[in-house]
């Protein structure tokens, strides 16, 4: 969407201030722990685009709350297995041999929106060292959050999620929908622990080298099943439909939305 349909759709232009007014009626307090996902077409036109948006929520929960945001590089992974688009087969190994290696500072985002990929070069966060599903994070719980997650399994035990859930967090879902609703995967984990596994490869650092990393994840496979979790979740009060800028955001306890899920799912 154009910025000039952006600007007509709007009934006031979004500012901090605004925006932040907006996550308090929500709820969302000083110290709270968030994990944000947002499309700035879904909010809409906001004065300072992602950095105003950044602001205003960093303001809502105040010097004592944690952000968190997905910071995934997609594209460091194998080659052989593009499809979006693929590359012919003779690029491969040009490819394995030369793309840098996963760097927290430097590598950007992909396909995570300008919010995202602003935040992680935000001054004082810190992102974890997985390199295709990484997490940023700002707070004074953001080592606790970041640290532990494993190679193979990004988004179970041990991982930035596991750590959201027991720190008691709440997602923000900003103009986007459940199928972003990344907090789900750590309840596909527990309600699936033998689910199918698939190969990749990622160039990361060891020992002051670059090699090409093999290892295998939990297959994430598509996220169609979120949305009618989520819209349970919704219809029962758990999670919280608010205004936002000039589209809507979805407030939604970790814990109780990884449980919920957990036992549906166990159940199919």
């Amino acid at each position: 969407m154009a910025e000039g349909d952006l600007i007509s759709a709007a009934r006031r232009p979004a500012t901090v201030s605004s925006l932040a007014a907006e996550l308090a009626a929500a709820d969302i307090a000083a110290g709270d722990t968030v994990i944000v996902h947002t499309s700035l077409k879904g909010v809409g036109w906001i004065a300072g685009g992602p950095q105003a948006l950044i602001a205003a929520i960093l303001s809502a929960i105040g010097t004592e709350g944690t952000l968190v945001m997905p910071s995934f590089s997609a594209h460091l992974t194998d080659p052989a297995f593009w499809a979006a688009p693929p590359v012919p087969a003779d690029w491969v190994p040009v490819i394995e041999a030369e793309m840098p290696a996963f760097d927290p500072a430097r590598t950007p985002t992909r396909d995570m929106g300008a919010t995202a990929e602003l935040f992680r070069t935000w001054p004082g966060v810190l992102r974890s060292n997985h390199p295709t599903n990484s997490f940023a994070a700002f707070g004074p719980k953001a080592a606790d959050i970041l640290g532990d997650q494993q190679l193979e399994h990004p988004m179970a035990a041990g991982s930035p999620l596991e750590k959201l859930y027991e720190f008691g967090a709440t997602t923000l879902l900003l103009g986007i929908g459940f199928l972003r609703f990344t907090m789900l995967h750590l309840a596909e984990a527990r309600a699936w622990p033998r689910c199918p596994r698939e190969a990749q490869a990622s160039p990361v650092m060891e020992e002051g080298k670059r090699v090409w990393k093999r290892y295998t994840v939990e297959h994430a496979g598509e996220t169609g099943h979120f949305v009618p979790l989520g819209q349970s979740l919704v219809e029962d009060g758990i999670a919280r439909e608010f205004a936002f800028g000039a589209g809507e955001g979805i407030a939604i306890p970790c814990r109780e939305a990884v449980d919920r899920a957990v036992e549906r799912w166990r159940k199919e």
